[in-house]
């Protein structure tokens, strides 16, 4: 008789991989939005559609089971902004990908009353910011 054997599930690389998949999810069910209303553009652009999800999918690869669910919205010009927030610790990081090569994509940080924002060079940025936010 042959015992088949399942390996144990590590729950939290799954909700890691989980919440990529529901971030990057989100980010292309922008891509249904009406074109524009009364207001401005809602779909987001070609691309701020590229960089939000090169910089998720780079992300991703490096935290692994770390990586936190966001959630993102347009702006009136095509941009896209995407937020991780846990209102239990007051903290928050917020990464902009603009509609244009012509404006610079970054990540704003904040802890209670202490805020910044950094340009973003790489995706490490983003990494780095997303790791001190998960240790908030």
């Amino acid at each position: 008789m042959t015992v088949v054997t399942t390996p144990k599930t590590d729950t939290s690389q799954n909700n890691g991989l989980l919440n990529y998949r529901i971030t990057a999810q989100r980010i292309l069910e922008l891509l249904d939005l009406e074109e524009e209303d009364e207001y401005g553009i809602l779909r987001p652009t070609a691309y701020a559609i590229k960089t939000a999800m090169k910089l998720v999918i780079d992300s991703y690869d490096i935290m692994g089971d770390s990586f936190p669910k966001g959630s993102p919205i347009t702006d009136d010009q095509g941009s896209i902004r995407l937020a991780w927030e846990n209102l239990d610790s007051d903290c928050r990081v917020r990464l902009f990908c603009p509609c244009n090569a012509e404006e610079k994509a970054y990540v704003y940080h904040q802890k209670s009353d202490q805020y910044g924002s950094e340009d973003i060079i790489n995706f490490s940025t983003l990494v780095n910011w997303l790791k001190w936010f998960n240790e908030a």
